[in-house]
């Protein structure tokens, strides 16, 4: 069974959506199912170095700048990626992420759809673009291909209420963990250094944007700093990028901060790499994660998996993802996250009950579950596809 699997998100940069796409095609190569890669023409060399030599894989380049939803990339979606399944024999497309407008299907098409934020959040996305470009393109590319996959059953809910997806079409494979770094005295002493840890932290992953929460998070933290004299620092991870959106989000950030009075105890990291990550989350007094909405939650099972208990919201995917391993809290509610966090402070025999199941959660999850799972679908499509004739339709 010969797979082609879209790439084009990939710009130099491994996210989440990048290393579930490259552990799908890993596993499926390693398993004897080749994978036809498909990245853009600028990147093909980096995604060459990503994967190393692994048999059974074939990597195309494609001549686009994005992989944003446009004329161009629904073209390719519609004519090249289907003529090319047809020419190297393969038996299906995966789209791994969020759209693709396969209107003139050949080959069963699978799409990823990670979560619809911007039908609640637009953030950084304009008005008109939400209302009359994304809102519309996601409808269409949920409806033109056969089977719709997302993270959680929460998301698979979110995509039936509000882009009018049948329940019936979407399949939930949750996302796989990584391995996280070891913790590296040198690395850690480093960090110490650079943001001033040595009285202990509370840690926040994700960045600034709306959703976030970061500024009733820091109205929170103000409070355990106040009321329960917590003597740490609020570290919160996340690029800054410049861009208007950030600019404004960071600014709307220090003006908490500065009126909270917490103007030397709340960090803005920026971007970290994942050893960084992985060294602050093992020194980390707790992981705080009170985001508005997320479809999965990855950072939650992260903190779980190196023994760091979690407070996190009791909205969206978060205590899908998170079960009784974390203390749920209502995010718009900022006495509550401090309280929460006092908790865990505290008392200890809570303490080691969260750092106990966490890591009992973050074993359910993964990637060779998530890939095993992605296997099994395409299998299950391949086996209910009608034969095509000789002239490519059905026999």
């Amino acid at each position: 069974m010969k797979v082609i699997l879209d790439f084009r998100k990939y710009d130099g940069v491994v996210g989440g959506v990048e290393q579930g796409a490259i552990q799908v095609a890993r596993y499926a190569c390693r398993h004897g199912h080749p994978v036809v890669l498909v990245c853009k023409d600028k990147r093909r060399e980096q995604v060459r170095d990503l994967f190393g030599k692994l048999d059974g894989l074939t990597i195309r380049g494609l001549p686009i700048a994005s992989h944003a939803i446009s004329l161009q990339n629904a073209r390719l979606d519609s004519r090249f990626l289907q003529d090319l399944a047809v020419s190297e024999g393969a038996a299906l497309v995966h789209f791994y992420y969020n759209w693709s407008f396969p209107f003139r299907r050949k080959v069963p098409c699978i799409l990823t759809v990670h979560d619809v934020i911007p039908f609640t959040f637009r953030e950084a996305m304009g008005f008109f673009r939400n209302r009359f470009l994304y809102r519309p393109a996601m409808r269409a590319a949920c409806r033109l291909n056969d089977v719709i996959v997302t993270v959680s059953e929460y998301s698979r809910r979110d995509l039936a209420k509000k882009v009018g997806v049948p329940l019936e079409k979407i399949r939930v494979i949750p996302n796989g963990l990584r391995d996280p770094a070891g913790p590296d005295p040198g690395l850690r002493a480093g960090l110490e250094k650079r943001f001033d840890l040595g009285n202990g932290y509370i840690l926040n992953v994700g960045g600034i944007h709306e959703r976030k929460n970061i500024e009733r998070l820091v109205r929170a933290f103000g409070g355990l700093v106040r009321d329960h004299g917590y003597g740490g620092n609020l570290i919160v991870t996340g690029s800054v990028s410049g861009a208007p959106y950030q600019d404004k989000m960071k600014k709307r950030c220090d003006a908490v901060v500065a009126a909270a009075g917490m103007k030397n105890r709340v960090i803005f990291s920026g971007f970290v790499t994942e050893d960084e990550l992985d060294n602050l989350l093992h020194g980390a007094d707790l992981l705080i994660y009170p985001s508005l909405y997320e479809g999965f939650g990855i950072p939650i099972l992260e903190a779980m998996k190196v023994g760091t208990p979690v407070v996190t919201s009791s909205v969206t995917a978060m205590p899908e993802i998170a079960g009784d391993a974390a203390l749920l809290v209502n995010p718009r509610d900022p006495s509550e996250m401090t309280a929460a966090m006092s908790r865990i402070l505290r008392d200890r025999a809570l303490r080691e009950r969260l750092v106990s199941a966490g890591r009992d959660r973050a074993c359910a999850y993964s990637w060779d579950r998530t890939c095993r799972q992605y296997l099994d679908l395409y299998e299950e499509i391949c086996s209910r596809r009608t034969p095509a004739g000789p002239d490519g339709g059905p026999a």
